[in-house]
């Protein structure tokens, strides 16, 4: 499940989160995801799309993190944003 977050550059993210594994925050900048769907190809039990054609996040921990990784890589306008447990960016 996902909550809204107020962004420091503006506007708002999703921001899910995990208790396991190197991943511990998934954000998605709605304002920039163009529904691609890559992300949900790739992670289809942490991404999934609404009815605007916009990406956000049903179960962080539900894919492995090396799917959830790809996932973010794969992302064409690089809306999908990863953190580690020590709050550094990793995508």
């Amino acid at each position: 499940m996902s909550i809204l977050e107020k962004s420091t550059k503006g506007g708002f993210v999703l921001v899910g989160e995990k208790k396991t594994g190197k991943i511990r925050k998934i954000k998605i900048n709605r304002e920039k995801c163009i529904g691609a769907r890559s992300c949900v190809f790739l992670a289809p039990g942490v991404f999934q799309l609404d009815d605007e054609n916009l990406a956000y996040i049903v179960d962080p921990e539900s894919e492995k993190d090396d799917n959830i990784l790809l996932a973010a890589k794969s992302c064409p306008t690089l809306a999908i944003e990863i953190y580690d447990e020590d709050g550094k960016k990793l995508i």
